[in-house]
């Protein structure tokens, strides 16, 4: 999806087609604000105190301990926005607020909008990266156990937009009954592909640091009755043998390329004859491709991780020097910018 300067009114698409209008100062500020208001909506529980019923920014200022003038200005910016509503005075939810915006929401995502604050002091090492080409590693880097809790919120609340699909297109062999979810953090993912298949069952192999808050999340999810935990890093951990079902899902682009064919190897020995490997991960495009967002989100994980997004020919070739077969690439119309791609081995 693209984003920037949307002109409102004749006017303004007259004078963007003119060029009269400072797109790079647009970019620069609007985008970086228009995030900050989010998050703040979020943080300072404003979303959470217009769930139950509108409200004047006066109210609201009292209510939360607010500076009024500023939180006027932020609620209006909101109503610009689309997060919220005005009406004589009293502001509101928007039916996407409230789809997604406050806690047990529908779509909730409050938790990634609260990871985005660490999110934001990683972009700041952006220039850092592009001189030495080292990430941050925040996965061996981050102490901040909130940090964690907020990161397995938000990864969670995005895997319920894609759980069913990837459940969709798993080949699952007859009879199978136990699934390894490598780096699976709460599990739904996984779960997914067990309700499909029952009575199959998920283990998840998680960091220390983040399978606690993992736990919590599956048993409040309601998957914990086919999903357990271990406490592991996938990468030196012990595989085991015997599964049915190995899932990598949204783990391999903070890996090198070096490290997703070592780990692919040993999935391989861990899997029964016949046995699944599937990946699921957003996808870099292709270098001979149109430019597009795809591109930002591979440079955005080369921050985190030192790694990036790789494309699904790239997973495939990974998968066949592995020592897997029948590996096919699929992806899926309703999750723009993901891959899936399965083998057998």
């Amino acid at each position: 999806m693209q984003y920037g300067a949307i002109p409102e009114s004749l006017v303004e698409r007259l004078a963007l087609t003119a060029g009269l209008v400072p797109i790079p100062m647009m970019d620069a500020m609007f985008g970086m604000l228009k995030s900050r208001f989010v998050m703040a909506g979020v943080k300072l529980g404003i979303f959470e105190a217009l769930a139950s019923e509108p409200g004047t920014a006066e109210s609201l200022a009292a209510a939360l301990e607010l500076d009024g003038p500023s939180l006027e200005l932020l609620l209006r910016s909101l109503v610009f926005a689309g997060y919220l509503e005005l009406d004589g005075g009293h502001y509101r939810l928007s039916a996407m607020s409230r789809k997604s915006m406050v806690s047990g929401a529908p779509r909730e995502l409050t938790g990634f909008v609260m990871w985005n604050y660490t999110q934001w002091q990683y972009t700041e090492h952006l220039e850092l990266l592009l001189q030495t080409g080292r990430g941050v590693d925040f996965h061996s880097t981050l102490q901040d156990a909130e940090a964690w809790g907020y990161y397995q919120k938000g990864m969670l609340e995005g895997a319920r937009f894609n759980a069913p699909v990837l459940a969709k297109h798993v080949p699952v062999r007859k009879g199978a009954t136990t699934l390894l979810d490598l780096a699976g953090s709460h599990g739904l993912m996984g779960a997914a592909i067990c309700r499909k298949h029952p009575p199959m069952r998920s283990t998840v192999i998680e960091l220390p640091a983040a399978v606690t808050h993992a736990r919590t999340l599956a048993e409040r999810e309601g998957i914990n009755d086919i999903v357990d935990h271990r406490s592991g890093d996938v990468m030196t951990e012990a595989l085991g043998s015997g599964a049915d079902v190995v899932l990598l899902s949204n783990i391999l682009h903070h890996f090198l390329p070096d490290q997703i064919g070592s780990l692919l190897e040993r999935v391989h020995q861990s899997l029964n004859a016949d046995g699944t490997v599937a990946i699921w991960e957003l996808e870099r495009p292709n270098r001979d491709s149109k430019p597009s967002g795809g591109d930002g989100i591979a440079l955005f994980f080369r921050i985190t991780s030192t790694a990036s997004t790789y494309s699904g020919d790239e997973y495939a070739g990974w998968l066949t020097q592995a020592g897997f077969s029948r590996v096919k690439i699929v992806r899926p119309r309703l999750s723009p910018g993901s891959v899936i791609v399965h083998a057998r081995r």
